[in-house]
């Protein structure tokens, strides 16, 4: 009963999400560079999906479907996310200095610290010398993540559709996981709402309701993704190992280090916008649109099986580690030598 009001709930905001967009004039329009799609679209997807993850928790909890043992993390985490949706809100009208993204980021990040007190205070056995214990250094090294994890979700955010399959494949992961541990498994809502938007924002609903993220739904998307993976990997309740949330993050983190990276070799800012990332890659090479969504979902599924794998296998944490770092690796030299190439 829960799950088919949740549905209900989604197809409603996200009907009404791109039509109150377009009346406000807040749309997509194409640049012929990086934004080639056709037509206006209305950015839209990060605010239905602040309103409607905020409905159905709020929801849940009235019908009791919430475990009252623990705190309502992802109801603190959707709010301190709104700053920084709506920072990107304002990025998307007008472009601002990045300067300013960071620091509202870091603000709303402190404030759900200081609201919690849950931050990364142990990062595992990564290296295979013993647990990795940061205690209260791990509050600026959660700010950092956080902030990292969220932008580099903005930057991936290239193609309709492409950041809502990793989110839904990241929170299906973590729902089976719940479930496995009979813990609070709220994160199927959010797999549902994040599904519900993938069909929205590649057309499959019609072209009249379809929608983007913009900054404003990426950034919100990265901001409460990371903070629940924070949430979810520290303290007495952990469902799993920290080293595991590295691979529902995979593909965003992955990407991200290894487009800064490029951008150094090269001489040009970190934030500068290109098309130096995987899908553009792909895409630019010949494969359609469609393609590259699958592929980059069936990447993403994939990334969520081994976090599966290592979590029920209880692999040691340095072994996950450094499989992540040999996936880097790889992709590191893949698009290196595609951009050289290009």
């Amino acid at each position: 009963m829960l799950y088919l009001l949740v549905i209900t709930i989604c197809l409603i905001i996200f009907t009404i999400g791109p039509l109150l967009f377009k009346r406000l004039g807040l749309v997509d329009i194409p640049d012929g560079e990086r934004k080639q799609h056709s037509g206006s679209i209305p950015l839209s997807g990060g605010f239905c999906i602040l309103m409607a993850l905020g409905a159905c928790v709020f929801l849940a909890d009235y019908l009791e479907a919430t475990d009252s043992s623990r705190p309502p993390t992802l109801i603190l985490a959707a709010f301190f996310a709104l700053p920084v949706f709506l920072i990107g809100l304002i990025d998307d009208i007008k472009p601002r200095p990045p300067l300013i993204r960071l620091i509202i980021q870091i603000i709303s990040c402190w404030g759900f610290i200081l609201t919690t007190d849950i931050y990364v205070r142990d990062l595992g056995d990564l290296l295979g010398f013993g647990n990795i214990y940061l205690g209260e250094l791990g509050i600026p090294i959660t700010i950092f993540m956080v902030v990292g994890i969220t932008n580099a979700t903005n930057m991936f955010d290239g193609f309709d559709g492409i950041v809502g399959s990793v989110a839904f494949w990241a929170w299906t992961c973590l729902s089976f996981i719940a479930l496995s541990t009979s813990a609070y498994s709220l994160t199927f809502i959010p797999s549902i709402v994040f599904a519900i938007y993938f069909f929205f924002s590649t057309g499959l609903f019609g072209e009249r309701v379809k929608m983007f993220l913009g900054d404003s739904g990426a950034l919100t998307i990265g901001f409460i993704a990371s903070l629940q993976l924070v949430v979810l990997t520290q303290g007495e309740q952990a469902l799993f190992s920290p080293v595991c949330a590295l691979y529902l993050v995979l593909l965003p983190l992955i990407d991200a280090l290894t487009t800064f990276i490029s951008r150094l070799k090269a001489g040009k800012p970190i934030y500068k916008n290109d098309r130096r990332h995987f899908h553009f890659i792909l895409y630019d090479s010949g494969v359609s649109k469609a393609v590259v969504i699958l592929i980059i979902s069936s990447m993403s599924m994939l990334a969520t099986a081994l976090c599966l794998y290592g979590h029920f296998s209880q692999t040691p944490d340095y072994i996950m580690f450094y499989g992540f770092l040999t996936i880097w690796f790889f992709y590191f030299l893949f698009l290196n030598e595609r951009t050289f190439e290009n």
